[in-house]
């Protein structure tokens, strides 16, 4: 009986555990070359924005930080309808063969009709409707950090946003490449204009947890054949 009860509990127990969701790691930062060096006993560096007096306030080197307006919204829908008929029938009779008519011949069995060797027919028909639909939707700023420059120009930005509230936690990873002309005047540029844009969101606490599915119920899903 108390053996009986441990497993009950055991199983109780593993029904209302939920594996818990790890955090998505930041992509790894883009492989560049490094800034040229200058030379010896010189005092400028190209790659310090404090040496341009005349510089505006966009990001422009490693280190600065850049604005990312994320206005994502994407739909998708595609429908899919087949439908099949097919018919055919045949059919055979011998009325006579050589001049000889098949009612005389005796070799065939007690009640062939001759008339009606062969009739066959088959009828198929095949209907099928599909329909997929997808709708997404995400607003939400973050300020990154350019990580690198390429040889063109382009700016590699990274970056990481979390929000706690109440032990919720809402994590914000975003990366990609910029162009320097798609920089607003306030430093800022749209999630559209960002060219291998990753933008990771997702939540770690307890309304996540709850949205995930217990670790027997996994199991009883993968193991049912029907």
């Amino acid at each position: 009986m108390r053996a009986a009860l441990v497993i009950a509990l055991g199983v109780l127990g593993l029904a209302a555990c939920t594996p818990a969701r790890r955090p998505l790691p930041p992509p790894p930062p883009p492989m560049l070359p490094p800034p040229a060096t200058p030379p010896p006993g010189s005092l400028w560096h190209p790659e310090q924005a404090a040496n341009y007096s005349v510089l505006d306030v966009r990001a422009h080197f490693p280190g600065d930080l850049l604005t990312v307006v994320v206005a994502e919204e994407s739909k998708a829908k595609k429908d899919a309808a087949t439908n099949t008929k097919a018919e055919s029938s045949i059919s055979a009779n011998v009325q006579d063969f050589f001049g000889i008519p098949a009612s005389t011949v005796r070799i065939l069995p007690s009640g062939f009709n001759p008339e009606s060797i062969i009739k066959a027919t088959t009828a198929r028909e095949s209907k099928g409707n599909g329909e997929t639909t997808r709708e997404g939707s995400l607003t939400a700023s973050i300020t990154v950090t350019v990580v690198g420059v390429d040889s063109n120009g382009n700016l590699h930005v990274q970056g990481d946003k979390v929000i706690a509230v109440n032990r919720e936690e809402q994590h914000i990873v975003l990366s990609g490449t910029v162009r320097p002309e798609d920089i607003a005047s306030d430093n800022s540029v749209s999630s559209a204009r960002l060219a291998d844009a990753r933008i990771d969101y997702y939540g770690r606490g307890t309304v996540g947890d709850k949205q995930g599915v217990p670790l027997v119920h996994r199991l009883y899903d993968w193991i049912w054949p029907f």
